[in-house]
């Protein structure tokens, strides 16, 4: 993760599909580059794409867990996660102008179920730790 100039593009990763049977809400849960460009988060920082996708891989064995606003309990978890690189977009024969991850979430909790669904949590933000590059 690393500082960059303000410039930049900064992308929020909204909730883009919500299924009410299943509870599941997909949409990008971090976003690495717009058209090429890299994309700054909500601290101003950046995750490269290849870097990120070695954490989602990491998150995915060993955790998967959501929690609300990083804290707390559990409150459902990562069913379904795709880190998208160049490389995996065009093996897979995807057209996207990001880079990023992109997820599913189980929510379990009803609390949480009821303030996606009235937006007040419209968007997902993920936790982690990482030495900072100055750029």
């Amino acid at each position: 993760v690393a500082k960059m100039a303000p410039e930049n593009i900064q992308f929020k990763a909204d909730i883009l599909k919500r299924d009410d049977e299943e509870r599941l809400v997909y949409g990008w849960a971090y976003v690495s580059t717009v058209n090429g460009q890299l994309s700054l988060d909500h601290s101003d920082e950046f995750i490269r794409p290849e870097q990120l996708a070695k954490a989602t891989t990491n998150f995915m064995l060993s955790m998967r867990t959501a929690k609300r606003m990083h804290s707390g309990d559990a409150v459902g978890e990562v069913v379904h996660s795709l880190p998208i690189t160049k490389d995996i977009a065009t093996a897979l024969g995807l057209e996207t102008d990001r880079e990023g991850w992109v997820v599913a979430i189980k929510v379990y909790d009803d609390q949480v179920w009821q303030d996606v669904k009235s937006g007040k949590l419209p968007a997902f933000s993920i936790g982690g730790a990482a030495l900072k590059e100055a750029i």
